[in-house]
């Protein structure tokens, strides 16, 4: 589980840090540290995150926004694929 971390959370959407958590949970991984880098207007994902969520596999919009679109949309158009591969 994550620990509790207000300057990870500083810049993040409310609920951010407790959906990395629970994909962590799900996932029996262990998220980085380090979750932003730079400040200000150039605050972004940190290098760690990106290489967590690529090897993961965690949707960054629903990570970052809780958004459940990009998941739905994903597997829509993978099952698209996979219908069309077996004919």
């Amino acid at each position: 589980m994550l620990k509790h971390n207000p300057k990870a959370e500083r810049g993040l959407p409310g609920g951010a840090m407790e959906r990395l958590a629970l994909f962590a949970e799900w996932t029996g991984t262990t998220p980085p540290q380090r979750i932003l880098e730079g400040r200000g207007r150039n605050v972004s994902f940190s290098r760690e995150l990106l290489a967590y969520a690529n090897q993961q596999g965690l949707n960054l919009d629903w990570f970052c926004l809780g958004d459940e679109r990009g998941l739905v949309m994903a597997y829509h158009r993978r099952g698209r694929e996979v219908r069309h591969e077996g004919v």
